[in-house]
């Protein structure tokens, strides 16, 4: 019974894989090409301001190319400058297990991680009213953490 069942559903999953695998040279060369349009649609898109096509353009690239650290880079950036500072660190930290090295992907990820660590001493400085020592060292952090923005000038993801 195992081998007529084999023998039946074997040929049509071959069938059913190599009618996919006839298919996709054309799809691998399609997709290059419309990956370079979609870079420069993404682009025009972020020039524009319209950040939910560049978004778009950007998500339906790393479909495509799922290891292309500059997508993620550019996606992150959007979504720093969108006020989404999760999906910003998430998508740095993306980029830089694909490109390690990336000074820039670095330098923003640590802009987004300092203005995330701002966010939560606020947070614990006015929810600590009642304990002082904590208020006055979320305030501490907190002075530490403007001058150090002070000091890095617009640091803009």
């Amino acid at each position: 019974m195992k081998r007529l069942i084999a023998r039946l559903w074997l040929p049509t999953l071959l069938h059913t894989l190599l009618a996919g695998c006839s298919a996709m040279p054309a799809a691998i060369t399609g997709d290059a090409a419309d990956a370079y349009a979609m870079h420069r649609e993404a682009e025009a898109a972020h020039q524009e301001g319209d950040d939910v096509k560049s978004e778009r353009l950007l998500q339906g690239l790393l479909r495509v190319a799922p290891n292309d650290a500059e997508t993620w880079f550019r996606l992150a950036n959007l979504y720093a400058r969108s006020d989404r500072p999760e999906q910003a660190a998430e998508a740095y930290q993306r980029s830089l297990m694909i490109k390690p090295h990336d000074a820039r992907a670095w330098h923003n990820l640590g802009v987004i991680r300092q203005r995330q660590a701002a966010a939560a001493m606020m947070q614990a400085h006015s929810l600590a009213a009642d304990d002082e020592v904590l208020r006055s060292k979320a305030a501490q952090v907190l002075q530490l953490l403007e001058q150090a923005q002070g000091t890095q000038g617009s640091a803009k993801p």
